[in-house]
Formats: structure tokens, sequence, C-alpha cells
């Protein structure tokens, strides 16, 4: 039988370690996981450069604390996918600082070496996956818990994502992205999964937000994402990832649950479907064409990318289609505060405008906050308030 490990309570940053030891004892502690000399990828979510959005750098520290503490060799690595690029994403976020910092290899997937892969099911031809996950002996998956336009939600299954090359992404998305995320989870072995849910978002970049304050450990990825669709508001079996693992193998809804209290007390209990089940969402015809969309989109880069090889059309549809900022001009008065703050200089004065070429790989919006005269809007189809407030974050 599975076991799911949680709390739902905040804890401070300098307790943050000893917690998730806590946390980990039920499991058998982090040596049942890890040998003297193991080498262990770790596998945040870092797919956008606003830190609502991200694993937190604290927790992912304690783990690397503790792993190192078994003897393990932590490596970092992630890629951010098409709508963001990666590496300008981990200069905003300050990734390398923080790689620096506690002395841990980091890896940017989309530089680095691949190997193909044939994957069970869902999809026809092969996938490539970073060379380092199959020279790893030990995999810790750190999710974070989300809603998700197309997926419904990521949290563990769907952050194996960002393991895959982004020309199968690509691909992935054309020729069926649920089986293939199913089968992808079937593919990597992965030997510990740690769900951050201190903030759940109702998008996976965009969106508003909730503080609920849930860690989650479990050693099987199937039961951790069950346990936590509920604290999105979702029935597992309406994420079609996760009831594909359900449908095939029922034991991965049925696990014990531990929680960890106040004081490190524990409280056990069983999960019940039954009890925990939420009514199927009445999925509308605008989500569904809004991921029919999604496929089209996607089917039209992979032939562009194959033909021009001249990249990815997606930065320039996440841009001209989704949120990007905007400069009023009869705001601006050319006080040039803006200018400093750009990550990737798209800034252009005196035109008074932002040039989309350099901005569309990233859209920080850290240009709205640093304007005094508020001459910098969001422009797209998404005009949720919460947008305003996210590039004022702190890590």
């Amino acid at each position: 039988m599975s076991l799911v490990v949680y709390s739902q309570t905040p804890v401070d940053r300098s307790a943050l370690k000893a917690h998730l030891l806590r946390m980990l004892e039920p499991l058998g502690h982090m040596s049942a996981v890890i040998r003297s000399g193991d080498r262990v990828l770790i596998k945040p979510n870092f797919v956008a450069p606003f830190f609502h959005a991200v694993t937190r750098f604290e927790l992912l520290e304690a783990i690397i604390s503790i792993v190192k503490d078994c003897g393990g060799k932590p490596i970092l690595g992630e890629s951010s996918g098409f709508e963001f690029d990666t590496e300008t994403t981990f200069k905003i976020l300050g990734v390398h600082d923080f790689a620096r910092k506690i002395q841990v290899p980091l890896i940017n997937f989309d530089k680095t070496e691949f190997v193909p892969i044939q994957l069970e099911k869902g999809f026809s031809k092969k996938v490539e996956i970073p060379r380092i996950v199959f020279e790893s002996d030990v995999i810790i998956n750190v999710p974070k818990l989300k809603q998700h336009n197309l997926t419904k939600a990521t949290i563990g299954i769907k952050n194996l994502f960002g393991f895959l090359s982004l020309n199968s992404r690509r691909r992935i998305h054309v020729l069926g992205l649920e089986k293939s995320i199913h089968a992808l989870a079937k593919a990597i072995k992965i030997d510990l999964v740690v769900v951050d849910g201190s903030v759940i978002t109702s998008r996976a970049v965009f969106g508003s937000r909730k503080r609920v304050d849930l860690i989650a450990v479990s050693r099987n990825i199937y039961a951790a994402d069950v346990f936590c669709c509920p604290y999105l508001g979702l029935n597992h079996n309406d994420v079609e990832h996760i009831r594909l693992t359900v449908a095939e193998d029922p034991d991965n809804a049925q696990f014990d649950i531990v929680k960890i209290e106040d004081g490190g007390k524990k409280k056990n209990t069983r999960f019940n479907s039954a009890t925990k089940r939420i009514a199927p969402s009445h999925e509308t015809f605008g989500k569904r064409l809004h991921r029919f969309a999604y496929r089209v989109i996607y089917f039209i880069d992979l032939i562009y990318s194959n033909m021009s090889r001249r990249g990815s059309l997606l930065p320039k549809i996440h841009y001209y289609f989704g949120i990007r900022p905007y400069i009023e001009k009869k705001q601006c008065n050319l006080c040039g505060e803006c200018v400093p703050i750009c990550p990737v200089n798209a800034i252009r004065l005196p035109e008074k405008k932002i040039d989309g070429k350099s901005c569309m790989i990233v859209r920080c919006l850290k240009c709205i906050s640093a304007c005094p005269e508020k001459a910098i809007s969001i422009k797209g189809r998404e005009k949720d308030e919460s947008i305003y407030s996210i590039a004022d974050e702190k890590r």
C-alpha cells in the first residue's frame, strides 16, 4: 500500500528542513531513497520568471541539504519550455545564484544532450529525454501544485513534461498530450515526489492565487497526484492523465495518509476516493475549443519548425494573443525608470514602445511596477487584476 505524507501549516523558512525530515520519517527517511555516493537529479518547476508559479527555493534548499546529509550528490535540472526562454527565466529568478550558493550543479535541459526513447502508449514516434535522467541513480520530482489550461492540473506527472526536448513537446501536443504524459510517467522512474502547494494558482502562470501551505511527500507519483487534486477543486478522474493511471491500476487511488500536524504530531488515515470525491466538472464548450485551438497551433508550429528550421512560432503566439506589456504613449513622460529594470533591454525610448521580439521570450512585466506614471499596462485576452501584482513578488 502506498503512502502519502502531508502537512498544511505555515512553516518558517529556518525550520523547513526539520519539518521535512519529520515528513520523511513515515517513508523510512531519505536514507530509504538515497545511498551514499548516489547521483541525485532534482526536477523542480521553473516554468516562468514569476515566484508564485515556480517551486520555492527554500523547499529545494531543504531537500538538497537532506540529500547531501545522506551522502548524495544533488543536481538541479529544468527546462521552461516554449512560452518562456529557460536561460532568461533562470536569470530573472536568480536560479544560477541560488545553485552557486548551495553548491549544486545546474542543468538547462534545453542545452543538454538528449537520448531517444520509445513511449509505451499514445505516441507513435520516439521522444527525447536528457541523458542525465538515465545517468542518475535517484530522481526527486518537486512540482508546483497548480491548475492548467490544457491538462486541468499540473502536479507530479505533468512536471515530467519538463524532461522532454522542445521538439518532443511540440509533437506530443499534436499527437496526444494526455496519453503521452501518462506514458512518460511510466518511462521515467521517480523515486520521491515532494509537492509544493504553498500557493496554488488558477493557471500555470498568469492567474489568481490562493495560499494553502500544503506540502505532500510520497514515493508514488500517482498517489501524490490523486491526493492533491481536491486542493485544486478537481476530481482526479477529471484529469485525463491521472484517470488513465487509475484505470490501468486502481491501487494508485488506494493509499494511506499521514498528516504531520503542529508540533510534529502524526495523524494516520486511509485515503477514501468516495469521501474525497468531487463532483465531475462539466467542461464548457469554450474550454474544449481552447484545447483544440492549442492543438492546431502546435500542429502549425511543428510544420513551421520542420520546414524553416527557424525555431518556433509559439513565443510570438503567446505574446500577441496572450499577455504582454504595452506603453500608453500619452501617459509616458520618457522618465526612463523602466529601462534598467528590463532584463532583455526591450524598452525603446524615445519611441515609447516595447520591442516584441526581445520581450516575447520572457514577458516578466517588471516594467509595469517600475513605471511611476502608470504608463505601462497589460495588453492581451486576459484581464485578471492579480496579474498586475506579480512583478512585485519577492522570493
